[in-house]
């Protein structure tokens, strides 16, 4: 991703190469997400691996959305 020059280290002017592969890590959250609910529907997994593969699936969300608000700051 491209950098302002300075002292900041903040992302700024986000160019179309950036955004694509900002989304596609967005794609990929998802993904991840759909096959960790996938998991947990088939019920096979002990009390542990459900509450590892929330804590998975919580932080995927979290992610998700800061990539989210990274797109949405970088595109106004």
């Amino acid at each position: 991703m491209t950098r302002s020059s300075g002292s900041s280290s903040s992302i700024r002017g986000v160019d179309e190469r950036d955004l694509i592969l900002l989304e596609s890590a967005i794609t990929a959250i998802d993904e991840a997400g759909a096959a960790v609910a996938a998991e947990v529907e088939r019920d096979r997994l002990g009390e542990t691996a459900l509450a590892r593969l929330s804590t998975v699936e919580a932080e995927l969300r979290r992610s998700r959305l800061a990539l989210e608000k990274i797109i949405q700051e970088e595109t106004i």
